[in-house]
């Protein structure tokens, strides 16, 4: 009988035990998203590290909610290195759930803390992702390319540009981007005919893609193409001094 009595005993404080661990990782989530929504990044990050270790290195959903809060905080207090990290360890542990968000994100992460090189790989295996499931990687193209080009790496951003449109991308903007680097070199032929592919997609890059269609002619000394490009510019997107200024310049070149 005795013993039966320890036994119960010492069942009754394991599960007890059990139940303030499991009650007490639940309290450290949730005081740490409300430090979080507070702006005490570091705190908040310190409480969902401490719920981690309460799950004894077990990944479920309690603990890949956690993670997603911690990068959440990472990334607002500007631990960019942190939160691809955390982005990256629920890429490699979350089955096929969400994975393409995850590396888009951890993607983001490298890109805003200067991992250029790290970023580009990691995007490789994002657009082959999306490639195969019809999803969209232009956003993050484009803020990767921008990097490249600001660390004068501008010839690598626009091998990706071109992989995108080669593979039957539809985006104004990347066209504008490779119009841009065409007229650096005085390519301006080259760079007319990115920005009418460009124009045929018709999305919001419509402006730019103008405004460059009629710089590009008048680089090439088409002033006619340019006062007619740019008269059509102001009469869609509105006018400026600066622009009636070059419109009445072109007038007296295009005659």
């Amino acid at each position: 009988m005795r013993k039966r009595a320890y036994l119960t005993v010492f069942m009754v404080l394991v599960l007890l035990l059990t139940g303030c661990s499991s009650r007490e990782k639940y309290e450290l989530r949730e005081d740490g998203i409300l430090r979080m929504n507070a702006g005490n990044y570091p705190a908040a990050v310190q409480l969902f590290d401490e719920a981690l270790e309460k799950s004894d290195g077990r990944v479920g959903s309690f603990e890949l909610d956690v993670l997603k809060y911690r990068a959440e905080a990472e990334y607002r207090m500007g631990d960019y290195s942190a939160a691809a990290a955390t982005y990256d360890t629920l890429w490699q542990v979350d089955g096929d759930k969400e994975k393409t968000e995850y590396l888009s994100r951890c993607c983001a992460m490298l890109i805003l803390d200067g991992q250029l090189n790290k970023a580009k790989e990691q995007y490789q295996v994002l657009y082959g992702a999306a490639q195969a499931d019809d999803g969209d990687t232009d956003e993050l193209l484009l803020a990767l390319g921008t990097a490249l080009r600001e660390a004068d790496r501008g010839s690598e951003a626009m091998e990706l540009f071109q992989q995108a449109v080669d593979d039957g991308v539809q985006n104004g903007e990347l066209y504008n981007q490779l119009a841009l680097n065409e007229m650096e070199f005085e390519e301006y032929d080259q760079a007319l005919a990115f920005i009418e592919k460009g124009l045929a997609v018709g999305d919001e890059a419509r402006e730019k893609l103008l405004f460059n269609q009629a710089v590009a002619y008048e680089k090439k000394l088409d002033f006619a193409g340019a006062l007619q490009t740019l008269e059509a510019y102001a009469g869609e997107f509105g006018s400026s001094q600066e622009i009636e200024k070059e419109i009445a310049f072109l007038k007296t070149r295009a005659d």
